[in-house]
């Protein structure tokens, strides 16, 4: 509670800031970041896969808080960004700055161009979410694109750590990407490619 008042002081004296209580989230591109207990995110009962999907389609960053223990399990439940207790109102402010330069990103190729704002991607046929494996693994391969990117690298990109024996989420969020790239660029084919015994790439 004393948190809660806190904030909406800093946020009174802040124009830049400003924060809601509600439950609902706001239409996409009513704010930048939601910020959620550490305790909460990592509750087995809480539906963690259905959390990040709904904040990424309302296009927010999600921001998780809590104990320096609890960091490690939040980054790997796929939060943006940590603040670890004690933390202030200014800190969390200037994570959102951060968040918020990281999060614009433009790319060409010659089957079209793409952009990344947030957990949308945009084109000029349209958007699609993303949720933040997906943006990930898309920034790294748009970030290389024509190399090959090892199924490690995109995996270590996502998680922060190697890949614990032969998992497949990787190649899960590459048929997701695949989808949505389809959909916006009927054209393009198979613009993401698999290389055998290596990884992916993304067409230039």
């Amino acid at each position: 509670m004393l948190l809660i008042e806190r904030l909406k002081h800093y946020c009174r004296i802040n124009p830049l800031i400003s924060i809601t209580q509600s439950p609902v989230l706001p239409a996409r591109g009513d704010f930048d970041a939601a910020v959620l207990p550490a305790s909460l995110m990592l509750d087995s009962i809480f539906p963690r896969s259905e959390t990040i999907n709904r904040f990424g389609a309302a296009g927010c960053s999600l921001i998780c808080f809590g104990s320096a223990e609890l960091l490690p399990g939040c980054f790997l439940a796929g939060c943006d960004e940590y603040l670890k207790e004690p933390w202030s109102p200014e800190e969390l402010e200037w994570r959102v700055r951060k968040l918020r330069r990281q999060t614009e990103a433009a790319f060409h190729f010659s089957w079209g161009s793409i952009a990344i704002r947030s957990l949308e991607l945009s084109s000029p046929a349209g958007s699609s979410s993303l949720c933040a494996q997906e943006q990930s693994i898309l920034r790294l391969l748009a970030a290389n694109a024509g190399e090959a990117v090892s199924r490690e690298a995109l995996f270590y990109g996502i998680w922060g750590r190697p890949a614990a024996g032969a998992s497949r989420a990787v190649d899960m969020h590459i048929a997701s990407l695949r989808r949505k790239l389809r959909e916006l660029f009927p054209e393009s084919g198979d613009c993401i490619r698999s290389i055998r015994g290596v990884g992916y790439l993304i067409v230039k």
